[in-house]
This record gives structure tokens, C-alpha cells and sequence, in this order.
């Protein structure tokens, strides 16, 4: 691993009009670049992760692994506006040139372009792929549009325009942050990264362990509620509100014109996951309808889990398989996982 601090002292023009200056970005590579770096893979995380991959894709990234580091260099940025060493959400109202000194609005499109700044510096003029999930995946997509002749491939999974629901719940959370309640905000978006397959599994309707004396609290009494209190209190001690605010509001702003599906040239990976229902796999699978449409070479992936929208990260078996076949060919079109 090897982790580097950039500071770009030009002027950084945002999508609103907007300038930010000095504009910092964190920046992890796993893996080591080829001598004329045409052996790189760019990594997006996902809403609250950072630049490490190893952190949050342990189980996906090492050799002969689904993000194989005998083979590629995996390049991953922190978000700006994320609080893990980019340009923090409170940074970017104290150095926006607003008049107000507020948070500026940041889109996928700005994101991308920064991570497109950090590869011109490190001297990557193309990239074998580009992975993400969730947000993450936006961004892949987003990249794949915005630089068309950059990338040979996109994987992004479990990744579309939000729906209204999605919609709903980002908003319901950003409803909590308004009144400083992060880790409200925490629980509502652990119930959407879940399904309720999980749920029923890990909890039914097993009493709280976490509680001494269950009877004495009724709204704790469950173990799933315990579960999601100890999800919000971990949250709020490694989290920043604000970037939570910003992020999620990035993911609602998220959506491909036909004019930048049409640009697309990279071999897309839709991956879909069965019992996702923040991102369900019917809608991924739509979306791959349309990117077909307009000319992209897409393939429509299901992985099929119980793990809700968190598959990605909790089932690494099958997302290894999934991008060992994607990135190593060994895919057909339309196969299951």
C-alpha cells in the first residue's frame, strides 16, 4: 500500500460556479504501476469509506482476488467532501467563494473530475477499469461518460439513478443530521443497506443481548434494535455530519443524460443484487436496457444474495468470482452469480 497526500493550489471550478481553493485529495494505490502505468484500475468507494480499499474490501483485494494486485494497480481517491483526507465537507464551506461561506452542492461530475486531476499528476493516461458499488459505482459510470476514451472497462454495482424511494430515505436522513442526529440517520440508511431476508435470519424476534434488562426499555428490546443503536453509535464516533449531507445529496443528483450514455465506449457491468431494494436488481437490469439502447456494449449481472444492498461488501466469495470474470473475461453475457 502506498498512500499519498496531494495539495493543487489552482483555483478548483465546481459544476455550481463555484471555486475552491487549495484543493486536497487522499490518494491509496495498491499494487505496483507497470513502467508505463497502463496497468491501473480505478477503485471508487463507497458513501462512508475512504481511499483504503483494504479497510472496507479486505476479502476482494490481493493476489489471484476478485481486485488482483499481482496483476494491476488499484488506484482509489477520497471523495472530496468525505472527511478521510480530501477537502472536508467543513474545508469546502470555509474555502468556497461564497459570499455565505455554505456548503456548496458537489456532484458526481466534480468528484470525477478530481480524481481525473490525480491521474493526469500520476501520469496514468489510461486505465484497464473502473469499480465501484453504491455511490461508487455512480461515479464509475459517471467517469465512464465524462472520459469515454480513458477506461477499457466499468464495473458498477448495485448503481443507478436513485429511485423515490431512495430519494425518500436520503432525505429522511438528512431530515435527522438537520437536528445533529447522525446516528438516526445511520440507522434509517442501515435498514436500506439490509433486506429483509437478513433480518429475519440474524434477529426474527430474538430479545436484545445487548440489553440487561429488556422489559425495562420497549423500544430496545429486540435485537435488531440493538443491532441498529450500536450501528448509529459507531457511526457517530467515525463520521462527519456534514459530509454525510454532501454525499448523499451527490448520490441524489446522480443521472446520466442521453447525450453521456451515448458517449460511453467502456464495456459496462451492471451487477445487480436479487434482495436489494434500495437499488433493485429489476431497475439495474432496466438500466442496462437502456445503455444497450443507445449503443453500449452492457452486460447485466445478478448476484444472488440475501444480503440486501450490502452484498458487495459482505459476500466476497461471489464478488470475487464476479470481477475475477469481468476483468478476467471469464464471464458470459447475462450469467448469474
Amino acid at each position: 500500500m502506498f498512500e499519498i497526500d496531494f495539495k493543487f493550489e489552482d483555483p478548483f471550478m465546481l459544476e455550481s460556479g463555484e471555486e475552491i481553493r487549495p484543493l486536497d485529495l487522499r490518494c491509496t494505490i495498491y499494487g505496483t504501476l507497470n513502467a508505463d502505468r497502463s496497468n491501473a484500475v480505478l477503485v471508487f468507494h463507497a458513501l462512508t469509506g475512504s481511499s483504503r480499499i483494504a479497510e472496507w474490501w479486505s476479502d476482494i483485494l490481493g493476489e489471484e482476488l476478485g481486485l488482483d494486485t499481482s496483476k494491476y494497480a488499484f488506484v482509489c481517491v477520497n471523495y472530496l467532501g468525505s472527511c478521510y483526507g480530501s477537502t472536508s465537507a467543513e474545508l469546502l464551506s470555509k474555502r468556497a467563494n461564497s459570499r455565505k461561506k455554505r456548503l456548496p452542492v458537489i456532484t458526481a461530475r466534480d468528484i470525477v473530475r478530481t480524481n481525473f486531476k490525480l491521474l493526469e499528476y500520476l501520469g496514468i493516461k489510461k486505465l484497464k477499469a473502473l469499480v465501484g458499488g453504491s455511490v461508487g459505482g455512480m461515479l464509475a459510470l459517471q467517469f465512464a461518460a465524462d472520459h469515454p476514451e480513458y477506461a477499457e472497462k466499468c464495473v458498477a454495482i448495485g448503481a443507478t439513478p436513485l429511485s423515490s424511494m431512495g430519494l425518500a430515505l436520503n432525505h429522511l436522513q438528512r431530515q435527522a443530521l438537520r437536528v445533529n442526529d447522525i446516528e438516526m440517520a445511520r440507522k434509517i440508511a442501515m435498514i436500506s443497506y439490509k433486506s429483509a431476508e437478513f433480518f429475519d435470519s440474524r434477529f426474527s424476534r430474538n430479545p436484545n443481548r445487548n440489553d440487561e434488562s429488556p422489559a425495562s426499555d420497549h423500544d430496545c428490546r429486540f435485537d435488531v434494535a440493538g443491532y441498529l443503536d450500536y450501528q448509529g453509535d459507531i457511526f457517530n464516533r467515525r463520521f462527519d455530519s456534514e459530509s454525510y449531507k454532501l454525499i448523499t445529496k451527490v448520490m441524489d443528483l446522480f443521472e446520466l443524460s442521453d447525450d453521456e450514455i451515448g458517449r460511453i465506449r467502456a464495456e459496462v457491468s451492471l451487477i445487480g443484487i436479487s434482495s436489494d431494494w434500495l437499488f433493485p436488481a429489476q431497475d439495474v437490469e432496466k438500466f442496462d436496457k437502456k445503455l444497450c439502447s443507445f449503443g453500449v456494449s452492457s452486460n447485466f449481472i445478478k448476484l444472488e444474495s440475501d444480503d440486501g444492498h450490502d452484498a458487495f461488501l459482505s459476500d466476497p466469495e461471489k464478488m470475487n468470482e464476479i470481477l475475477n470474470g469481468v476483468i478476467g473475461e471469464k464471464l458470459r453475457a447475462g450469467q448469474g452469480i
